[in-house]
């Protein structure tokens, strides 16, 4: 088509090209709804001596119509076809705008990873604190503490795994029976503190305290949440103590971590987010809902691999044991590990018990002692042919002769 001066034809109009450009944009802005500009204010704003309805939909050969708009630009665009440096510019600049997107992205990605993080672990809490009410005093019955014992007894409880639901070969679990398993024990721990004539005792719990979700193969031994589990365990075990304090005073101690408690999420190792583990859940929720009991003391460790109890004038430390590789090394490891001379070692993670002595003090023995598990044999030791019964060992240690004494109590 003839096309006209393009300068002069804005002339006409009052409008340089840069104007020109400017009122064309806030026309489109205007058809696009990006802005609330009145087609009579866009008349105003750049003086033009038209009808706002010509400015609205002209399809006149007028710098507004869309035959002079389309020249306007190709006549433009080809007098910079042969400028390499504005092509240069142009390649710049959109690499720019590209790699600024791909922050964006970035971003909101993490943002976005972020906010899940948070929100299932807010979730998690909420869950647990629902359920956190303190438990009421139970009856407490008169104590003999002024008779000092030269003896010290620890009831250690280890590889609850609440949650998981099976039948083995010679076992059987499930929340149920974990509820009754507690009954079994509590009972037969009042048994022995009467018989004992005891003021106090220490209770120790070795972690794997619920099944967890290691593996996708636990999603079918589960019989419920983790969260459900976690919390149906806490209060088991807050129970158990609280019922106990009737017939003498507690110490109780809560390993940091284990194996199953931990949370592996988004395909992470053993032990790689060590923090996210739920027996800290676990001894915190018991800590609080005992809180009014002043014949319970929990203990916790700031640790995160072991705690310290101390029995008599015993040196003793308590972890789980995924973390040792040679159980008849391990007094000797932490040992050097910590720069510090333990006596006792107490492990739970092999779900057989054992009292391994492996050195001499000035006193007595030094030993590696390996709880037994209160789950029981399973489906997968049934296939390694390595079960043992369901069971909780009360160890006696004695003021001269260091640990002299070893209760069995058998839970199926």
């Amino acid at each position: 088509m003839n096309i006209f001066n393009f300068k002069e034809e804005l002339a006409k109009y009052g409008l340089t090209e840069e104007t020109y450009e400017q009122c064309l944009k806030d026309a489109s802005d205007k058809v696009q709804k990006v802005s609330d500009i009145d087609w009579q204010e866009i008349i105003e704003k750049y003086n033009l001596n038209i009808h706002y309805d010509t400015l609205r939909k002209s399809q006149q050969p007028t710098p507004f119509g869309g035959a002079f708009i389309r020249e306007y630009y190709i006549n433009k665009l080809s007098s910079i076809g042969n400028d390499d440096n504005y092509f240069k510019e142009l390649e710049i600049q959109k690499r720019e705008v590209a790699k600024e997107r791909q922050k964006l992205n970035v971003t909101k990605i993490e943002y976005a990873r972020n906010i899940r993080h948070q929100s299932r672990f807010e979730l998690f809490y909420e869950n647990v604190s629902d359920a956190l009410t303190t438990f009421p005093l139970p009856e407490f019955y008169p104590i003999n503490s002024e008779l000092e014992s030269k003896k010290e007894y620890a009831l250690a409880i280890a590889d609850i795994h609440a949650g998981a639901n099976f039948i083995s070969e010679n076992n059987e679990y499930s929340l149920d029976i974990c509820k009754e398993r507690f009954q079994v024990l509590l009972g037969e721990t009042i048994k022995f503190v009467q018989d004992k004539g005891l003021s106090k005792i220490k209770v120790i719990e070795m972690g794997d305290t619920v099944q967890g979700l290691l593996r996708i193969s636990d999603l079918k031994l589960n019989e419920s949440s983790v969260v459900e589990a976690t919390v149906f365990i806490s209060r088991i075990i807050a129970q158990f103590l609280n019922e106990l304090s009737s017939y003498c005073f507690i110490d109780y101690y809560h390993v940091p971590t284990s194996n199953h408690s931990q949370s592996r999420p988004l395909g992470t190792k053993a032990s790689e987010i060590a923090s996210e583990d739920v027996e800290y859940v676990i001894s915190n929720y018991i800590k609080d809902v005992l809180v009014n009991n002043n014949r319970v003391t929990v203990n916790l460790s700031k640790d995160k691999q072991y705690i310290n109890v101390p029995i008599l004038d015993y040196e003793c430390i308590a972890m789980h044991g995924h973390q040792i590789k040679n159980i008849q090394n391990s007094l000797k490891d932490l040992s050097q590990l910590h720069r510090k001379f333990y006596d006792f070692v107490f492990l739970a993670h092999f779900h057989g018990g054992s009292e391994t002595v492996v050195g001499e003090s000035i006193v007595g023995d030094t030993e590696v002692l390996v709880c037994p598990s209160f789950i029981g044999s399973d489906p997968y030791s049934d296939s390694l042919m390595r079960g043992s019964k369901s069971s909780c060992k009360i160890f006696g240690f004695d003021y001269y002769n260091g640990h002299t004494e070893t209760y069995k109590i058998v839970l199926n």
